[in-house]
């Protein structure tokens, strides 16, 4: 997959793309809702023998003003793991826009003309509650209003089997809860938090998050797998006052890891925090 990072720098100097559909959507966690969008984005471009584009930002407008949700906001996934994500669902090209002030103030207009025509966009697809321009004033259906014919217009409702909304709000807040389960069926794939893994020269190794932003569950213990690679390793990951702290068997081959990036899956909650039955020692693998 491409990654294309869009700013109005870039914008003025890339090369016209050739005729494309485009997804449209912040996309935090890839979840359900917004693999609907792009599974119905990815459809119309193979109808029409086009490659499919996706259009997310680089931040959330929460991080970019100064609101009481700037400190609470926390992100399920980092940029990495959404791209990642997108490559999975089949994405040809995504467009990473930096979302600053200046962006933030674009008009309906603007956004349509100086991004989406600029882009070639033959079909634009949104779910349905999707906004656009300065204080998301516009919204999906109203998108027509400001292409001048230019492209398509596809909406998408985000509803599961019970007919509510699938949103990213509600499954950062089945994380913060501790109902990992829930939360993982809404995603439609496991929580997983990325980071590091550095040895200290001792029989300890540490996990740096690649991001302290991202929503992290209670206290508590939970089932985990770490994917190192191309391996993939059973866990019990404890949320502390101090810390995340996982436990894995001596043998699992993690005691020579010098910088080794991973990603530990967050798979279930344990009713009770208890070392895993074995007669090797364990590794310690702190989050810090």
């Amino acid at each position: 997959m491409k990654v294309v990072r869009l700013n109005p720098q870039t914008l003025t100097t890339m090369s016209q793309p050739a005729r494309q559909v485009i997804a449209l959507g912040f996309f935090d966690g890839v979840h359900q809702g917004h693999q609907r969008v792009i599974a119905r984005a990815r459809q119309l471009a193979d109808e029409r023998h086009l490659p499919l584009a996706v259009m997310t930002f680089n931040r959330h407008v929460s991080r970019v003003f100064n609101t009481s949700r700037q400190t609470d906001f926390r992100y399920l996934n980092t940029l990495a793991q959404k791209l990642a994500l997108l490559a999975q669902n089949r994405v040809d090209t995504t467009y990473v826009v930096d979302f600053d002030r200046a962006f933030a103030a674009i008009t309906p207009e603007a956004f349509v003309t100086n991004y989406l025509i600029r882009l070639n966009a033959q079909v634009v697809v949104g779910g349905f509650d999707y906004t656009f321009g300065q204080g998301g004033r516009a919204t999906i259906e109203d998108m027509p209003r400001y292409n001048h014919g230019a492209f398509e217009v596809a909406v998408v409702a985000e509803l599961d089997a019970s007919r509510q909304k699938i949103g990213s709000t509600e499954i950062r807040r089945l994380i913060k809860y501790g109902q990992i389960q829930r939360a993982n069926e809404l995603l439609g794939h496991p929580y997983a938090v990325a980071g590091q893994l550095i040895n200290d020269g001792t029989n300890r190794l540490q996990l740096r998050l690649a991001s302290r932003l991202q929503q992290l569950p209670p206290r508590g213990a939970y089932q985990v797998g770490l994917q190192v690679g191309v391996t993939r390793i059973p866990g019990t990951l404890n949320v502390t006052a101090t810390g995340l702290f996982i436990q894995v068997a001596a043998d699992a081959g993690l005691g020579s890891a010098r910088c080794t990036r991973v990603e530990v899956a967050v798979l279930n909650r344990r009713a009770v925090s208890v070392r895993p039955v074995t007669t090797a020692p364990l590794t310690m693998i702190q989050a810090i």
